[in-house]
């Protein structure tokens, strides 16, 4: 009976730690933005699986941990869950050049712009569909940013509107090893069979920068029907 009874003491005080270790303030805050061209004020295009990151410090505490929030393909981000507080933010891992830490106030709905300056510009973009329905020709220029050659040229095709190069059903590849022209137009097929007639597919030109670690840039995704 002793033995029973200090079982149950011990686990009513098992029970009175957890709820005094959960006792704290939940989330309270949005976190939400987007990342945008310095020079445009346009958005910056990311890939959904391999694109840019967040990394955000909350601040007031001993070691603290970097924490990460990925973009969207459109260039936004959003945490629902944030706690209140100063909190110290960073794009990296990204296509375009450093951008420098930041120490913000994060508290209700905050809204916040990274600016930034891409590698590439993808402009001047047009898809068409041919004649027979057998290829998707994506005809386009390159601005370059960066002094450096531009690496890879992909044009990507999915129903997923977050298509890139983590998400993608069919893909048509090109290497360039070049610095180029802005007025130099580009022109890439991409095969359509293993695509299914009658449906929404959603089309991008990504274009990549010979630099350790650079992502790709993109166009906006482009919706056609087949």
């Amino acid at each position: 009976m002793k033995a029973t009874t200090s079982y149950i003491i011990i686990i009513l005080a098992l029970l009175l730690s957890a709820c005094e270790l959960d006792n704290y303030d939940a989330p309270d805050s949005q976190f939400y933005g987007t990342i945008m061209d310095i020079d445009t004020n346009e958005p910056i295009p990311q890939d959904l699986i391999q694109g840019s990151t967040i990394d955000y410090v909350e601040l007031g505490f001993e070691n603290p941990q970097i924490q990460q929030l990925r973009f969207k393909a459109d260039g936004s981000f959003r945490n629902n869950l944030m706690f209140s507080g100063s909190y110290q933010v960073q794009a990296v891992r990204g296509n375009f050049f450093e951008v420098p830490v930041d120490t913000i106030e994060i508290g209700g709905n905050t809204e916040y712009t990274f600016n930034a300056l891409p590698y590439i510009r993808i402009k001047d973009v047009t898809m068409v569909i041919n004649a027979d329905t057998s290829k998707v020709i994506a005809t386009f220029k390159l601005e370059q940013v960066s002094g450096d050659p531009i690496k890879t040229l992909m044009l990507v095709a999915d129903r997923n509107p977050s298509v890139g190069v983590g998400i993608r059903t069919s893909t048509q590849g090109a290497n360039v090893g070049r610095v180029v022209d802005p007025t130099e137009v580009f022109t890439m097929e991409l095969k359509t069979k293993n695509l299914d007639r009658g449906k929404d597919y959603f089309f991008r030109v990504c274009a990549q920068i010979d630099l350790p670690e650079a992502k790709f840039n993109f166009c906006p995704a482009v919706r056609l029907t087949l």
